[in-house]
């Protein structure tokens, strides 16, 4: 299945360069041939094949033998973690929107896309009350956490932030 990583790989590479676009086109056809339970006319996969354990053969035979024979089991393994961790994102994007965090209601641990609420300035912005910031464990009564300061509130990791507060 190795069509499929390539159709969203080799469709990201032709939007820039001209040379992937025909790797991007038989990777379409061979996707959609695939997905109607059909052998791929292009011979993509073969070629791809090809050219990942020719480049293994040169640095290590050994290595390069294994792959070529269990190609398509590496492909589907492949391709089984490129749509779980897609997945996982997703869900943690829905979470941080939902809950503001990443991993859903009552969570109080880091989240990688703290960083991009904190970019968009404002628009996921704390409440600005104490319930929230003991919600989230956070002490936010310090001299160094306070409106005097320019600081109305903490996020969801305890540190201060300048922030428009939501009503």
């Amino acid at each position: 299945m190795i069509c499929f990583i390539a159709l969203i790989v080799f469709a990201v590479l032709g939007i820039f360069s001209a040379k992937y676009r025909n790797y991007a086109k038989e990777a379409f056809d061979c996707v959609f041939r695939r997905m109607t339970l059909r052998k791929c006319t292009t011979a993509f996969d073969k070629k791809m094949k090809m050219k990942v354990t020719g480049k293994l053969m040169k640095t290590s035979p050994k290595t390069g033998g294994i792959v070529f024979r269990n190609f398509e089991l590496i492909s589907w393994i492949f391709t089984a973690i490129m749509i779980i961790s897609f997945a996982y994102s997703v869900l943690g994007i829905y979470n941080f929107v939902v809950y503001n965090n990443c991993e859903g209601p009552n969570a109080v641990g880091p989240c990688i896309y703290n960083e991009i609420g904190e970019l968009t300035n404002g628009i996921n912005a704390p409440l600005c009350e104490s319930q929230h910031c003991a919600v989230h464990g956070c002490d936010c009564t310090d001299e160094t956490c306070n409106e005097n300061n320019g600081f109305e509130a903490c996020d969801g990791n305890c540190n201060c932030i300048e922030a428009v507060c939501m009503e």
